[in-house]
Order: structure tokens, then C-alpha cells, then sequence
């Protein structure tokens, strides 16, 4: 099957920049220019030697890979340009000048992308890690340094974040050491990203390996847990293969043996209580299932894509049309929908693959295929959207992981960026299925 490559730019980039150097920036920005560097491994060199600096998202300014040169890249700062960008003691005489930044009156005044600053070190903050009990600490933006460097002055610490990065480290600063000697600051530049920005709540299913369900709500403007997970006390009583979520409180769900049940749930509050499921057909041999919201609901078996259309919110057998062929070869390891009539996968070789549908008749030109990115994505067992671009992967070790793709239906993955982790751990599931269609 022919995939459409849609260009990419010349930088090593992760997400378009929506400001300018010494320009307005939006906190989102700020977070996803830090995690650019964190993403590229940005190795840790305090000489600031010319040969030692990196490149921005855009690549046309460069900094020094230490902790202000981070902070100066993640603001979109180029004073001092000629040095690789702010040092820690240029940041102290601006604070003090009254220009670039202000002190905040607390600690726990931070909001993502400000920064804490003392004498010869700063991190970028990301988030509290407890947003109840500020003393737990917070995630940072930060490269550290060893105290160890070698004859080039390369040291064996990488740009990190909430996240752990490709070595294994994260930014992670305890209540004590920030309140022990660090000022909170912010750049007088950066703005709350707007009501443009999206918002609403992503409402996700699960099904746990026992086979209880599962209920989570998430902020997608925060990527946090807003309510859940409420988890059922009884089970679906089979063993399930593929599921759909068709509407807040109806779900689709097929079994090992090919029978597709529908699910009703009567509350997902304080408790996840669902009536016993309702058999609707057999022949569903489908390994991966997603409604778009729209009346079409799509299934993959043994690499056939077929589209159904639900013309009711709750369907009985007659209420699903057959399913018509789209194509073949779609060998998705994940299938979710982003849109009325345009799904998203990922393949297993870790690519991540938009498609536009068509149509379902008899012939070419039913699709249009696009790869969004071309590795590193086969790390997620579940794949699912809520729409306007809001993605979240699952990882098998029960990570759960937030994405942004700010032109979702552009074929281009260049400004799709990394948003962080829900939760590190947790996420036991070993189906998720989101409600499409509800973010704006």
C-alpha cells in the first residue's frame, strides 16, 4: 500500500514554532521547546565553546547545553546570542535590573514553563508532582552537569524532563532543595496559552485483565487525571479482543471468539456500574476496533478494513450495517479515529499512519494514506483520541503518554509534540478506548 510523504522541514524538529525570538510564548511552547532538547538528547557542556552548541526547535538560533542555555532556548531568548545564550549570572543581574524576568511571590506561585534560579544553576519548571501537596516535589526541565567532564568538556548528564529520557535520567526537584536556595521566576514574556488552545475532557474505557472495566477522565489542556480511574466491581464475564467507545455511556466490545457485545454503563461517578452485556452478533474476528463519532465504525481483521455504519447511540444487530471493504494491508498493531472518516494507527515497525477515507467502493482511491512519523512509535500498546489532534499511546508497563498534533489532518507529523506523561504508572489495561469526537 503506497504511503504519501509529506515533507519535512530541514530541522530536527518537533513542533512549529507559534512565536518569535524575544516574543510572547505560551507555556505549551515553552514545555515543548525544552522537550525538543530532551527528545534529541542534548548532552550536558558548560565551555560554551561554538562547537559545543545546539540548535533550537527552528534551528536558527543555538545555545549552550547547560542549565541556562536550556532555559534561554525553552523561552525563545537570544540575548547573549553570542555566547550560547543567558548564563545563570545574566539571569540574576536581569532579575535584579527589573528586565527579561520577575520574582514570584512563592514557591508555589509556579505555573508550567517559569523557572527556579540561585547562583550557578536553574531548571525549567514543569509541574508539581503532587498538585494537592506542593512539598512532594516537582518535574523539571534541567541538565545538571556531573562535575565530571571530560577533555572537551562533555559531561555524561542529558537534557531531561517529567519523563525519563533515553538514559534513564529525569528532572526531579525535591520541596527542600527548591526552598532551600532557589528563587522562583518568570519570564516576563510568556502568556497562558489561549482560549484557542484545546480544551474539554477525555473520557476513557478500559478493560482490565480480569476483566473489570474501567472509567478515566482526563483535562487535555493539563494532561491530568480529573477524575478516576473508577474501576467496576463486576466483570464482562469473556474474554475480550477489540473494543469501540460509542458514547459516554455506551461501549462496544468484541470477544475471543469473534461475538460483539455492546456494554451498557449506568454510572461511572463514584462507581462504574454497567448492565450484563448484550450479545449483538457473531463473525467479529476484528483485532482492533474505533468509532469516529460519525456514524462509522471501523474493524481490522487480518489486515482487511472494513466500515460499518451505527445509526443509533444504542445499537441492536440491525442497527450496524454490514461492513463494506475499504482496502487491505492496513497492519495496524493500534487503530483509533481522530475525525469523522480518518482513523490513525501505528504500525509495528513504529510508525505512526493517518488515513483519510474515502469511500468504501470497489476499486482504488478509497483512502488516502499519510506517515506521520517513521519510528520510535511501536512502544504503545493502545493508541486512542478523543479528536483535535489529542492523542495518548499507552505504554505495556502502564505508562500512559499525552500528544498534540496542532494540524491533524494536515498529512504532516512535523507538528505533532510530546506533551508528557499522564501517569508514569498504572494504566494496567490491556484495552483503552476514548468517547471520539468531544475536544475542541
Amino acid at each position: 500500500m503506497a504511503v504519501v510523504h509529506a515533507p519535512e522541514p530541514a530541522a530536527a524538529a518537533v513542533t512549529a514554532a507559534a512565536s518569535v525570538p524575544n516574543g510572547t510564548i505560551s507555556r505549551s511552547e515553552v514545555l515543548a521547546r525544552a522537550q525538543n532538547w530532551v527528545d534529541r538528547a542534548v548532552r550536558y557542556n558548560l565551555t560554551r565553546q561554538s562547537n559545543t552548541l545546539y540548535t533550537d526547535v527552528e534551528g536558527d538560533n543555538k545555545y549552550g547545553p547547560d542549565c541556562s542555555g536550556l532555559v534561554s532556548m525553552a523561552w525563545h531568548m537570544t540575548a547573549n546570542s553570542g555566547k550560547g545564550g543567558n548564563s545563570t549570572s545574566d539571569f540574576l543581574a536581569d532579575l535584579a535590573n527589573g528586565v527579561n524576568v520577575k520574582r514570584l511571590g512563592s514557591m508555589h506561585d509556579l505555573l508550567p514553563g517559569d523557572a527556579i534560579l540561585r547562583d550557578g544553576h536553574m531548571e525549567l519548571f514543569a509541574r508539581w508532582k503532587n498538585p494537592g501537596d506542593h512539598t512532594q516535589g516537582a518535574w523539571t526541565y534541567s541538565l545538571n552537569g556531573t562535575g565530571d567532564p571530560d577533555s572537551n568538556g562533555w559531561q555524561d548528564d542529558w537534557a531531561k524532563g517529567p519523563s525519563v529520557n533515553s538514559h534513564g535520567q529525569r528532572g526531579d526537584e525535591s520541596w527542600s532543595s527548591m526552598t532551600g536556595s532557589y528563587i522562583p521566576i518568570r519570564y516576563t514574556r510568556i502568556i497562558d496559552d489561549s482560549a484557542g488552545q484545546v480544551q474539554g475532557t477525555a473520557s476513557i474505557y478500559g478493560v482490565l485483565p480480569d476483566g473489570r472495566l474501567t472509567y478515566t477522565a482526563v483535562d487535555v489542556a493539563t494532561g491530568r487525571r480529573s477524575h478516576g480511574a473508577v474501576v467496576s466491581t463486576a466483570t464482562i464475564g469473556f474474554t475480550p479482543r477489540a473494543m469501540a467507545t460509542l458514547n459516554f455511556n455506551t461501549i462496544l466490545i468484541t470477544d475471543s471468539e469473534g461475538k460483539l457485545y455492546r456494554v451498557d454503563v449506568i454510572t461511572n461517578k463514584d462507581s462504574l456500574v454497567f448492565n450484563q452485556p448484550i450479545l449483538l452478533a457473531t463473525g467479529w474476528t476484528h483485532d482492533l476496533l474505533a468509532y469516529d463519532g460519525n456514524t462509522h465504525l471501523f474493524g481490522i481483521a487480518g489486515g482487511v478494513l472494513r466500515r460499518y455504519t451505527v445509526n443509533t447511540a444504542k445499537p441492536a444487530a440491525a442497527n450496524i450495517s454490514s461492513g463494506a471493504l475499504v482496502g487491505t494491508g492496513f497492519v495496524l498493531k493500534t487503530l483509533t479515529t481522530t475525525a469523522s472518516n480518518w482513523i490513525l494507527g501505528t504500525a509495528f515497525d513504529g510508525r505512526l499512519l493517518a488515513y483519510r477515507i474515502n469511500g468504501v467502493l470497489t476499486g482504488s482511491g478509497n483512502y488516502t494514506p499519510y506517515e506521520l512519523k517513521d519510528s520510535t512509535w511501536q512502544v504503545f500498546d493502545n493508541l486512542t483520541s478523543p479528536g483535535s489532534g489529542v492523542y495518548f499511546g499507552h505504554r505495556p508497563e502502564g505508562s500512559m503518554h499525552h500528544y498534540l498534533d496542532q494540524s491533524p489532518h494536515d498529512g504532516n507529523g512535523a507538528d505533532i509534540i510530546g506533551l508528557g506523561t499522564v501517569d508514569d504508572t498504572g494504566w494496567t489495561q490491556i484495552l483503552l478506548s476514548a468517547q471520539p469526537a468531544t475536544i475542541t
